[in-house]
Protein backbone atom coordinates (compact mmCIF):
# COMPACT_ATOMS: atom_id res chain seq x y z
CA UNK A 1 0.00 0.00 0.00
CA UNK A 2 2.95 2.34 0.64
CA UNK A 3 4.61 2.17 -2.85
CA UNK A 4 1.54 2.20 -4.41
CA UNK A 5 0.90 5.68 -2.54
CA UNK A 6 4.40 6.84 -3.54
CA UNK A 7 4.08 5.87 -7.18
CA UNK A 8 1.26 8.19 -7.01
CA UNK A 9 2.54 11.06 -5.37
CA UNK A 10 5.56 10.41 -7.95
CA UNK A 11 3.16 10.59 -10.70
CA UNK A 12 1.54 13.84 -9.44
CA UNK A 13 4.79 15.52 -9.49
CA UNK A 14 6.11 14.29 -12.58
CA UNK A 15 2.70 15.53 -13.89
CA UNK A 16 3.31 19.39 -12.28
CA UNK A 17 7.27 19.22 -13.55
CA UNK A 18 5.67 18.15 -17.03
CA UNK A 19 2.95 20.88 -16.83
CA UNK A 20 5.31 23.27 -15.51
CA UNK A 21 7.63 23.42 -18.52
CA UNK A 22 4.31 23.48 -20.97
CA UNK A 23 3.67 27.05 -19.65
CA UNK A 24 7.06 28.15 -20.55
CA UNK A 25 7.04 31.14 -23.31
CA UNK A 26 4.76 33.98 -23.91
CA UNK A 27 0.79 33.95 -23.12
CA UNK A 28 -1.61 37.16 -23.73
CA UNK A 29 -4.70 38.05 -22.41
CA UNK A 30 -7.64 36.43 -24.89
CA UNK A 31 -10.71 36.74 -22.90
CA UNK A 32 -12.80 36.45 -19.65
CA UNK A 33 -16.42 34.06 -19.13
CA UNK A 34 -17.96 32.95 -16.13
CA UNK A 35 -19.14 29.83 -16.11
CA UNK A 36 -23.26 30.55 -16.94
CA UNK A 37 -22.04 32.28 -19.79
CA UNK A 38 -22.81 30.99 -23.06
CA UNK A 39 -20.48 33.58 -25.33
CA UNK A 40 -16.77 32.67 -24.34
CA UNK A 41 -14.74 35.35 -26.35
CA UNK A 42 -13.89 38.82 -26.41
CA UNK A 43 -16.76 40.96 -27.31
CA UNK A 44 -16.63 44.26 -28.49
CA UNK A 45 -17.63 46.79 -26.41
CA UNK A 46 -16.31 44.81 -22.88
CA UNK A 47 -13.50 46.33 -20.87
CA UNK A 48 -10.79 44.50 -22.91
CA UNK A 49 -8.37 42.12 -21.14
CA UNK A 50 -4.55 43.45 -21.23
CA UNK A 51 -2.08 41.07 -19.87
CA UNK A 52 0.97 39.70 -21.30
CA UNK A 53 2.45 36.99 -19.19
CA UNK A 54 6.00 34.92 -19.56
CA UNK A 55 7.16 31.77 -17.99
CA UNK A 56 10.45 30.80 -17.68
CA UNK A 57 11.68 27.35 -15.88
CA UNK A 58 9.97 28.29 -12.35
CA UNK A 59 9.76 32.23 -12.74
CA UNK A 60 6.79 34.23 -13.90
CA UNK A 61 6.86 37.67 -15.26
CA UNK A 62 3.74 39.58 -16.04
CA UNK A 63 3.12 43.02 -17.75
CA UNK A 64 -0.03 45.21 -17.70
CA UNK A 65 -1.68 48.08 -18.87
CA UNK A 66 -0.59 50.68 -17.25
CA UNK A 67 -3.88 52.99 -16.97
CA UNK A 68 -5.44 49.12 -15.31
CA UNK A 69 -3.27 48.37 -12.55
CA UNK A 70 -0.94 50.34 -10.16
CA UNK A 71 1.54 47.56 -10.43
CA UNK A 72 1.72 47.04 -13.90
CA UNK A 73 4.86 44.64 -13.85
CA UNK A 74 5.49 41.94 -11.65
CA UNK A 75 8.39 39.36 -11.09
CA UNK A 76 8.25 36.16 -9.19
CA UNK A 77 9.18 32.75 -9.13
CA UNK A 78 6.44 29.53 -8.52
CA UNK A 79 5.61 26.20 -8.90
CA UNK A 80 2.45 24.06 -9.85
CA UNK A 81 0.96 21.96 -7.90
CA UNK A 82 -1.58 19.79 -9.43
CA UNK A 83 -3.59 22.63 -11.10
CA UNK A 84 -2.98 25.19 -8.40
CA UNK A 85 -0.02 27.58 -9.34
CA UNK A 86 1.77 28.59 -5.70
CA UNK A 87 4.71 31.21 -5.07
CA UNK A 88 7.91 29.73 -4.27
CA UNK A 89 7.12 29.57 -0.21
CA UNK A 90 3.65 28.25 -1.14
CA UNK A 91 1.66 31.19 -0.57
CA UNK A 92 -1.28 31.83 -2.62
CA UNK A 93 -1.15 34.33 -4.86
CA UNK A 94 -3.51 35.55 -7.95
CA UNK A 95 -2.18 36.51 -11.69
CA UNK A 96 -6.20 37.09 -12.86
CA UNK A 97 -8.19 37.65 -10.31
CA UNK A 98 -8.14 40.65 -7.45
CA UNK A 99 -8.47 38.41 -4.02
CA UNK A 100 -4.66 37.89 -2.99
CA UNK A 101 -5.79 34.97 -0.64
CA UNK A 102 -6.79 32.80 -3.12
CA UNK A 103 -5.07 30.23 -5.19
CA UNK A 104 -4.91 30.50 -9.40
CA UNK A 105 -6.17 27.05 -10.84
CA UNK A 106 -5.06 26.52 -14.21
CA UNK A 107 -7.91 24.39 -15.88
CA UNK A 108 -7.14 23.38 -18.54
CA UNK A 109 -3.89 23.74 -20.10
CA UNK A 110 -3.15 23.16 -23.74
CA UNK A 111 -0.81 23.62 -26.28
CA UNK A 112 -1.66 27.18 -27.39
CA UNK A 113 -4.44 28.00 -24.74
CA UNK A 114 -4.50 28.13 -20.78
CA UNK A 115 -7.67 29.29 -18.28
CA UNK A 116 -6.92 30.60 -15.36
CA UNK A 117 -9.84 29.73 -13.26
CA UNK A 118 -10.95 32.04 -9.99
CA UNK A 119 -14.16 31.04 -8.47
CA UNK A 120 -16.46 30.70 -11.47
CA UNK A 121 -14.20 33.57 -13.10
CA UNK A 122 -12.24 32.19 -16.21
CA UNK A 123 -9.97 34.39 -17.74
CA UNK A 124 -8.08 32.74 -21.29
CA UNK A 125 -4.61 33.35 -22.65
CA UNK A 126 -3.02 32.27 -25.93
CA UNK A 127 0.36 31.51 -26.70
CA UNK A 128 2.40 33.98 -28.98
CA UNK A 129 4.16 31.94 -31.34
CA UNK A 130 7.49 33.29 -33.33
CA UNK A 131 5.12 33.98 -36.57
CA UNK A 132 3.76 36.89 -34.65
CA UNK A 133 6.85 38.48 -34.02
CA UNK A 134 7.16 41.77 -35.33
CA UNK A 135 9.26 42.65 -38.77
CA UNK A 136 9.18 45.96 -39.20
CA UNK A 137 11.04 47.44 -36.05
CA UNK A 138 10.17 50.97 -37.13
CA UNK A 139 6.46 50.99 -36.90
CA UNK A 140 5.37 54.06 -35.66
CA UNK A 141 2.22 55.25 -34.82
CA UNK A 142 2.32 58.33 -32.05
CA UNK A 143 0.64 61.36 -34.69
CA UNK A 144 -0.78 59.01 -37.07
CA UNK A 145 -4.08 58.72 -38.08
CA UNK A 146 -5.63 55.12 -38.83
CA UNK A 147 -9.28 53.50 -40.28
CA UNK A 148 -8.74 50.23 -37.90
CA UNK A 149 -11.35 47.20 -38.70
CA UNK A 150 -12.25 44.43 -36.00
CA UNK A 151 -14.69 42.02 -36.88
CA UNK A 152 -18.07 44.44 -37.75
CA UNK A 153 -16.38 47.59 -36.45
CA UNK A 154 -14.64 50.52 -38.29
CA UNK A 155 -13.17 52.42 -36.15
CA UNK A 156 -10.80 55.77 -37.62
CA UNK A 157 -8.19 56.99 -34.38
CA UNK A 158 -6.03 59.21 -34.24
CA UNK A 159 -2.40 58.42 -31.77
CA UNK A 160 -2.29 62.05 -30.37
CA UNK A 161 0.54 61.69 -28.11
CA UNK A 162 2.02 58.73 -26.46
CA UNK A 163 -0.91 57.54 -24.42
CA UNK A 164 -3.88 59.18 -25.38
CA UNK A 165 -5.78 58.44 -28.81
CA UNK A 166 -9.33 60.04 -30.20
CA UNK A 167 -11.58 57.32 -31.74
CA UNK A 168 -14.63 58.68 -34.15
CA UNK A 169 -17.02 55.95 -32.96
CA UNK A 170 -16.45 55.09 -29.44
CA UNK A 171 -17.56 57.90 -26.40
CA UNK A 172 -16.86 56.95 -22.85
CA UNK A 173 -19.41 59.65 -21.27
CA UNK A 174 -19.11 62.80 -23.25
CA UNK A 175 -15.54 61.90 -24.11
CA UNK A 176 -13.64 60.31 -27.14
CA UNK A 177 -10.43 60.25 -25.73
CA UNK A 178 -9.37 56.91 -24.72
CA UNK A 179 -5.39 55.61 -23.54
CA UNK A 180 -3.55 53.56 -25.08
CA UNK A 181 -0.22 51.80 -24.44
CA UNK A 182 2.53 49.85 -26.56
CA UNK A 183 4.42 47.16 -25.00
CA UNK A 184 7.24 45.29 -26.60
CA UNK A 185 8.68 42.07 -24.93
CA UNK A 186 10.88 38.94 -26.31
CA UNK A 187 10.22 40.37 -29.92
CA UNK A 188 6.48 40.84 -29.69
CA UNK A 189 4.84 44.22 -30.54
CA UNK A 190 1.48 44.66 -28.71
CA UNK A 191 -1.06 47.29 -28.38
CA UNK A 192 -3.03 47.57 -25.58
CA UNK A 193 -6.36 49.86 -25.77
CA UNK A 194 -9.39 50.84 -23.95
CA UNK A 195 -11.99 49.36 -25.67
CA UNK A 196 -10.38 46.30 -27.69
CA UNK A 197 -9.00 43.33 -27.41
CA UNK A 198 -4.91 43.31 -27.77
CA UNK A 199 -3.63 44.14 -31.02
CA UNK A 200 -0.27 41.95 -32.19
CA UNK A 201 1.47 44.09 -34.80
CA UNK A 202 3.46 41.99 -36.98
CA UNK A 203 4.82 43.88 -39.95
CA UNK A 204 4.52 46.93 -42.38
CA UNK A 205 3.73 47.34 -46.04
CA UNK A 206 3.50 50.65 -47.00
CA UNK A 207 0.34 52.86 -45.34
CA UNK A 208 -0.79 49.18 -43.85
CA UNK A 209 0.05 47.76 -40.78
CA UNK A 210 -1.03 44.34 -40.40
CA UNK A 211 -2.11 42.70 -37.28
CA UNK A 212 -3.67 39.87 -35.30
CA UNK A 213 -6.08 39.51 -32.52
CA UNK A 214 -6.11 36.29 -30.30
CA UNK A 215 -9.90 35.03 -29.36
CA UNK A 216 -11.35 31.84 -29.82
CA UNK A 217 -9.22 31.98 -33.20
CA UNK A 218 -6.47 33.63 -34.93
CA UNK A 219 -7.95 37.25 -36.47
CA UNK A 220 -5.96 39.02 -38.88
CA UNK A 221 -6.52 42.73 -39.55
CA UNK A 222 -4.82 45.61 -40.98
CA UNK A 223 -4.57 49.33 -39.82
CA UNK A 224 -4.07 51.41 -42.67
CA UNK A 225 -2.75 55.40 -42.22
CA UNK A 226 -4.72 57.77 -43.53
CA UNK A 227 -4.29 62.00 -43.60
Amino acid sequence: MKNLLDIIILILILTSCQNEKKLNGTWISSYKFSDNDSIKNYDVGDFPFNQLITFDNGTFHIIEFKYDSYENKRTAQFELKGKNLLDFENKYFVISGNEDYNSEIIDPLTKDSLVFKNYNQNSVYKRLVDSLKNKSIDIKLRGKKFVRNFRKWTDTIQFINDSVYVSNSWKFGDSDHFMWERIKHNGFDILFTENYAPFILKKQIGDEIYVSVLGNKKEDYILKEIE
